[in-house]
């Protein structure tokens, strides 16, 4: 992908174009990713706050009405509802798939059904989650839309 920086010091607020024959699943992660640049999620470690990449988010978690962003191998607790990450990441590729996980699209290398007709997914950190039956469906569209490039940004 070619991309081209133009400074104008006549530019009052930054914008961005893009401009593709196709939106793909890459395009529009590009163009969330743009979009959600001022937005800055603080996560808390060891009573000490960190900035995190949204896009090193592979899940959020709420355990016990608190809520937690996972990472590579580190977890932070975040100050937003499972809801208000689901909608605020949405563009991003983040998708309820249980009561209690909003996971990334981005970062599932492979969906798996067990036993006990479970979905599985593994995530590129090799860590699993289970999907609800109750998410599964609309799980399972997010991610065709994304893997074919139509994913709706919001």
């Amino acid at each position: 992908m070619k991309v081209s920086i133009f400074e104008n010091p006549a530019v009052t607020e930054d914008h961005a174009e893009i401009h593709c024959q196709s939106a793909t699943d890459e395009i529009l992660w590009a163009a969330g990713l743009l979009e959600n640049t001022g937005k800055r999620l603080m996560g808390i470690k060891d009573g000490a706050e960190t900035p995190l990449s949204i896009s090193g988010i592979f899940y959020f978690e709420a355990v016990e009405k608190r809520t937690f962003a996972c990472l590579q191998t580190e977890v932070y607790e975040v100050f937003l509802t499972l809801k208000e990450a689901e909608e605020r990441f949405r563009s991003l590729g983040f998708v309820r798939i249980s009561k209690s996980v909003v996971v990334n699209l981005y970062r599932v290398q492979a969906i798996k059904n067990d036993f006990e007709m479970r979905t599985l997914i593994c995530l590129d950190n090799q860590e699993n989650l289970i999907i609800s039956r109750h998410y599964r469906s609309a799980f399972r569209e997010r991610l065709a839309a994304a893997v074919s490039g139509k994913e709706a940004r919001s």
